[in-house]
């Protein structure tokens, strides 16, 4: 019950954790029409303050992210967890996908999980093309999305109010004459409606032009505006301008289609009816009459207005009266200007800045002598030709539309210059020149980059092409006559030639991923004309760019942004992206041992240029920041810096990582272990592997084995692995591994193997001392055994004692015998027979037996030691070959003699065989004094020694 109430506290406190920071909108998608105002109900919910806030947006036609700016047109509930947005007069480029989020102390944005998709759209009266011809004509009032509620349909018929309906289709009925003419339709409040479509009646078919006559400067563009209608249900499949005179079944020329009007005609579309031209660059001979033709899919449907616009192109003209003492100029025209014009007079080529000089004439004195010309207002290099007043002397002049000129590489500038000069014959030739120093240097039409041309009188211009950075000069105009070279004023024209470059604003902070970024195109200076910016990601065109800054967001994958003028559209900006291709490189190449210094070095390809580099060691559960460095050292290497290194190059625009690169330092072996498999007790008979292993780099080429001795270790073998299939009692000791590698070696502990058996078949052997005799039981065992000694007398058996040796006094007889056991088994010796009487005359004859025993053990202990050598060599390989040794540790008594004891007698002992050549029975026998110390000089002596008993009797 108590778990069940603990789990439910711990969702509840979850869940209200989740519901700190959260952001709810109650929308998920709207469809507005143009011009409307469009709210979006949006609530957020925060558990500390917010830093920041903002409603951004992701349009369709790219993806891209953009954050709702400063804009009038959009504005914010300011209202407590209120975060609505109302956006005013909406166009088609609001569609897309709006969200809102927010930061609080934390660098993590928290937002609604899935933006209110907002679709604007345009009404539009649709006929239904299965209708027309019909008697009922159906109309339908349409949209490109669906409205979220059911709207009311308002009609009207020739812009006033005709009726509503509840769907958004109505009937007409064709054969009643006042449903003629044209229809529009507006939903919900009626401000914003539809563009009207003539569905009825020869009154659908038509052009109208405004005006139908226009004058224009000669040099100057000219729009001719225009609008046309046809019935509802038809489609215009082709539409075009022409001026030449219309045959009856010929198809006129597209005046765009004309080659002296190649690249100065082009035709806008502002709204659906809208068929207006603009003319630029006018010549005298572009003076026609323009007339607009359309086709429809209907039968019949071709139609021509009339009866167009007719054009006439003029220059300016100064005429000159005089009267009295002064002289009045006049500009005139062939034709009156379809505009109010405002006139400029200039006097050697500069403005003159007396009263009444905005006026179509003016008045000159005797002492205002020069050369006069006129333009109007807007169209100001469009002068007229110079007429000179008075003194022929002042009348040389050479000015400039302009002083200085910005322009980009790989484009072309034209540099204009108005010049005047005296009436005279022959009239002096214009020349260019780039100021040099010492001396100026006049420019050839040779150079193909290099183009003059005069297209109006007293004008002469100067085309450079392909721009280069080192046309960066001053040019100037000179005048070249038969006799003198005219020049006039210090100052010609500067020019400048730029490329485009993107700067990114620098963030206050580093750059996340997400994070809005804006971009500027600029350049090293200020372009001579108001140029359109166009952006590109990634080379494709960004529609909701069009202004010289973009915003867009930083991203860690391949993404590049430029800019461009929309004129000439392919001079692109260098690209600006994210840091890509970011490497890690290790200083110096080659092995790394430990103890040495090692460098790691990050690059990559960035622009903007790289902001900071960042250091990481890969790790399993995080990877871990080691330094914000572009090198990071490290001065003394170990093992524990061995892993996989990256770093991180960011810059404006984003991030990215570089491949890893593993530092690998090389040691010679280490914490070198040995290992016996399997673990637990060891019985004589079963097998064992001894396992080494070793921490070392480059791994290890060879491991040892070793068996330790007093004298010398005794190596065993090579390899890892070290196996003794039949484990025997000589194999127990001390044997430990090596490990070698290129930079060294290192031993492992030693490790014990234990082997374990059962006690051997036991030797008793007896001690007279006075009147009693003591029996010794040995044997060899591992664990070390214990020891029953039994008393037989005829068929009856019982225990006697427990111990190693029994004492044996006066009066004691029978057969005695001992028991040895430990875990793994048991063995009885051979029966000891002892009979009752004087201890000492009985055992008087033994002492031959022991001189006997004493001499023959000492033959065998020398004859041993001469085989020491040759039986330890010899070890391994017999347990290779299937003999089983055995040892045993054997206690006895002291055994030393002692002198003063003449009267010790010795039973019987009989001893056979101690050669070494035969197969022997060892023994570790534990001997204390006179025979312990025979072994001191020795490791362990082994003795072949049997023993028979002999029955003892009296003599």
């Amino acid at each position: 019950m108590g778990g069940n109430i603990s789990a439910a506290v711990v969702l509840m406190l979850v869940a209200g954790a989740q519901a700190q920071n959260s952001v709810t909108l109650s929308s998920q998608s709207l469809c507005a029409v143009t011009g409307s105002t469009v709210t979006i109900p949006c609530k957020y919910h925060h558990s500390s303050s917010v830093r920041v806030s903002q409603w951004y947006q992701i349009q369709r036609s790219d993806e891209q992210e953009r954050v709702l700016s400063n804009n009038p047109r959009y504005s914010v509930s300011t209202r407590w967890r209120d975060c609505t947005l109302t956006m005013k007069n909406v166009r088609g480029s609001d569609s897309g996908v709006y969200n809102f989020r927010f930061r609080t102390q934390g660098d993590e944005w928290i937002s609604a999980s899935s933006g209110v998709t907002l679709t604007v759209t345009d009404l539009q009266v649709k006929v239904d093309p299965e209708t027309v011809g019909q008697r009922e004509v159906k109309l339908t009032c349409s949209s490109t999305c669906r409205f979220t509620e059911a709207p009311s349909y308002y009609w009207y018929r020739n812009g006033e109010y005709w009726g509503y309906s509840p769907g958004a289709s109505i009937v007409l009925d064709s054969t009643h004459v006042y449903n003629g003419d044209s229809y529009s339709c507006s939903v919900y409040d009626r401000t914003h409606r539809s563009p009207a479509v003539c569905v009825l009646g020869n009154v659908c078919w038509g052009v109208t032009y405004t005006p139908e006559r226009v004058c224009a400067l000669k040099g100057s563009s000219v729009d001719l505006s225009c609008s046309y209608k046809y019935p509802g249900g038809h489609t215009v499949t082709k539409s075009f301008w022409f001026f030449k005179a219309q045959q009856v079944g010929v198809e006129p020329v597209d005046v765009r289609e004309e080659e002296e009007y190649q690249g100065r005609v082009k035709y806008r579309q502002s709204s659906q009816n809208d068929c207006s031209m603009t003319i630029t660059h006018l010549r005298e001979s572009d003076a026609h009459t323009y007339r607009f033709r359309f086709h429809t899919d209907g039968t019949g449907g071709k139609y021509t207005g009339e009866p167009g616009v007719s054009l006439s192109v003029t220059d300016l003209m100064v005429t000159v009266s005089k009267s009295y003492s002064r002289t009045q100029l006049t500009c005139s025209s062939t034709c009156s200007l379809s505009f109010n014009p405002t006139y400029i007079w200039y006097r050697n080529g500069q403005p003159v800045s007396n009263q009444n000089t905005f006026r179509q004439y003016m008045y000159v004195s005797s002492e205002d002598a020069g050369s006069y010309s006129c333009a109007v207002r807007g169209y100001e290099e469009l002068h007229s030709p110079a007429v000179c007043i008075n003194d022929q002397d002042r009348c040389w002049s050479v000015t400039y539309f302009t002083q200085s000129i910005c322009a980009l590489i790989g484009s072309s500038v034209d540099i204009h210059s108005y010049y005047t000069f005296p009436d005279q014959q022959p009239a002096p030739q214009p020349a260019w020149y780039t100021r040099l120093h010492p001396q100026d240097k006049e420019l050839s039409h040779v150079d193909d980059r290099v183009e003059f041309f005069s297209h109006r009188a007293n004008v002469s211009t100067l085309r450079l092409k392909n721009l280069t950075e080192s046309d960066s000069a001053e040019y100037l105009l000179q005048l070249k006559t038969p006799y003198r070279i005219h020049t006039y004023g210090f100052a010609g024209v500067s020019l400048s030639v730029t490329g485009l470059q993107v700067n990114v604003e620098r963030p206050a902070g580093p750059v996340s991923e997400g994070q809005t970024v804006t971009l500027i195109c600029s350049s090293t200076c200020t372009l001579s004309y108001s140029p359109t910016y166009i952006w590109y990601k990634n080379g494709q065109r960004v529609s909701h760019c069009t202004s010289v800054s973009c915003s867009v967001s930083a991203v860690s994958g391949a993404v590049s942004y430029s800019c461009a003028t929309e004129d000439p559209e392919n001079l692109l900006s260098p690209p600006v992206y994210p840091p890509r291709n970011t490497r890690a490189v290790m200083v110096p190449s080659g092995e790394r041992v430990e103890g040495d210094s090692v460098t790691l070095t990050c690059s990559s390809d960035a622009n903007p240029p790289v902001l900071t580099y960042s250091w990481f060691k890969h790790r399993a559960a995080a990877d871990t920041l080691l330094g914000t460095v572009q090198n990071y050292s490290i001065t003394t290497i170990s093992s524990q810096h061995s892993g996989l290194y990256y770093c991180t190059a960011h810059n404006q625009l984003g991030h990215h990582n570089s491949t890893t690169v593993l530092l690998d330092v090389l040691h010679p072996p280490r914490d070198t272990r040995a290992v016996m498999v399997p673990s637990g007790e060891r019985v004589e008979g079963d097998s064992v592997t001894l396992t080494c292993s070793s921490d070392a780099n480059p791994p290890v080429l060879t491991y040892s084995w070793f068996k330790q001795r007093a004298a010398a270790d005794t190596l065993l073998g090579t390899g890892q692995n070290y196996s003794i299939t039949t484990i025997s009692s000589q194999h127990s000791g001390l044997y430990y591994c090596t490990a070698h590698n290129q930079l060294g070696h290192h031993n492992s502990t030693t490790v014990l193997l234990d082997v374990l058996y059962p006690p051997r078949v036991p030797s008793v052997t007896d001690h007279v001392s006075g009147d009693s005799v003591t029996l010794l039981c040995y044997t060899d065992s591992n664990p070390i055994s214990n020891y029953s000694w039994y008393k037989k007398t005829g068929s009856d058996v019982m225990l006697f004692g427990n111990g190693t040796n029994i004492t044996l006094a006066t009066g004691s007889s029978g057969r005695f015998y001992c028991v040895v056991k430990n875990t793994f088994g048991s063995s009885n010796s051979t029966e000891w027979p002892f009979a009752s009487g004087s201890p000492a005359g009985t055992y008087t004859a033994s002492g031959v037996s022991v001189g006997l025993f004493l001499t023959l053990t000492a033959v065998c202990l020398w004859m041993r030691r001469r085989a020491a050598a040759v039986n330890n060599r010899s070890e391994e390989s017999s347990a290779e070959h299937g003999s089983t040794p055995v040892y045993g540790n054997v206690s006895a008594l002291d055994m030393t003699s002692d002198p003063t004891q003449d009267d010790v007698h010795y039973s019987s002992v009989r001893f056979s065989r101690c050669h070494p050549q035969e197969e022997p029975l060892y023994s570790t026998v534990q001997l204390p004094n006179a025979l312990n110390s025979l072994n001191q000089e020795e490791e362990v002596e082994y003795a072949k020694v049997h023993f028979t008993k002999t029955k003892v009797s009296a003599w």
